[in-house]
C-alpha cells in the first residue's frame, strides 16, 4: 500500500504540472485568436496551441480520476490514450517548431490590416510604432510614397526637429521577430509538456503494477 500511495503522489504531481502547462498553451492560443485579426494560417497555428492544451487537459483529468479510483482498467486505458495524445501533440509541436518563421510571418499579417487603416485613418499605426520603435510597414518610405510625412511616432523620443531621429526600421519585420521569439518560447513549453506526459505514462504504469500487486496480496 505504501508503494501505491507513493506512485499516486507522483502521478498527481505530474498531473498538476501538465495541467498548468496545458492552461498556459491554451491561454496563449486564445489570446492570439481574440486579440488579433489573423489570416487562415495564423489562426490555424493559434488553434494548434489551443488544441495542445485541450488534449492535455482532457487526458490528464482522466488520469487523475483513474489514479484516484485505483482502477487498473481505467489506468491502462488512460495510458493507451495518453500515448496516442503524445504522438498527435508531437506532430503538432514539431510542425510549429520547424515552420516557426512561416507561422510568425502569418501571425504578423495583422499588422498589414493596421497599415491599411493607417492610410485611411492616420494614427492607427501608433501602437506598433511606439511599441517596437519602428516606422511604417516596411520603412518610413511607405509614408512618403503615400504623400504623407512620417508622424512623430516614427522619431526617437517623438522629436521631429532632428532628421537623424527618424527610425528606419519597418514595423512588419519587428512584429515578425516578436512572434518568432514568442512562438519559440511556447513551442519549448509544448515539448516540455510532452516530456512530462511521457513521465506521467511511466509513472502510471508503475501505479498500475502497484495496484495489481496490492490486489494479489489481498487474496492471501
Amino acid at each position: 500500500m505504501a508503494s501505491t500511495s507513493k506512485a499516486k503522489l507522483v502521478v498527481f504531481a505530474l498531473d498538476i504540472l501538465c495541467t498548468l502547462l496545458a492552461l498556459v498553451l491554451m491561454s496563449f492560443g486564445v489570446y492570439v485568436l481574440v486579440s488579433y485579426n489573423l489570416n487562415q494560417i495564423g489562426a490555424l497555428a493559434a488553434y494548434g496551441y489551443v488544441g495542445l492544451g485541450v488534449a492535455a487537459l482532457v487526458v490528464v483529468l482522466w488520469g487523475y480520476l483513474s489514479a484516484w479510483r485505483e482502477n487498473v482498467c481505467c489506468t491502462v486505458t488512460f495510458i493507451v490514450f495518453l500515448c496516442l495524445v503524445i504522438i498527435a501533440q508531437f506532430a503538432v509541436v514539431y510542425l510549429l517548431f520547424t515552420q516557426d518563421k512561416s507561422v510568425a510571418a502569418n501571425l504578423a499579417s495583422a499588422l498589414d490590416q493596421t497599415w491599411e487603416e493607417e492610410l485611411n485613418s492616420p494614427g492607427a499605426m501608433s501602437l506598433y510604432q511606439n511599441w517596437f520603435q519602428c516606422c511604417g510597414r516596411g520603412s518610413p518610405q511607405d509614408y512618403i510614397v503615400n504623400e504623407r510625412l512620417p508622424p512623430a511616432t516614427c522619431f526617437r523620443d517623438h522629436d521631429k526637429s532632428k532628421p537623424e531621429n527618424l527610425i528606419h526600421t519597418g514595423c512588419r519585420v519587428e512584429f515578425e521577430n516578436y512572434w518568432l521569439h514568442l512562438t519559440k518560447i511556447f513551442n519549448i513549453i509544448g515539448f516540455v509538456l510532452i516530456g512530462l506526459e511521457l513521465l506521467l505514462s511511466i509513472a502510471s504504469c508503475r501505479l498500475c503494477n502497484s495496484i495489481r500487486n496490492d490486489a494479489r496480496r489481498s487474496y492471501f
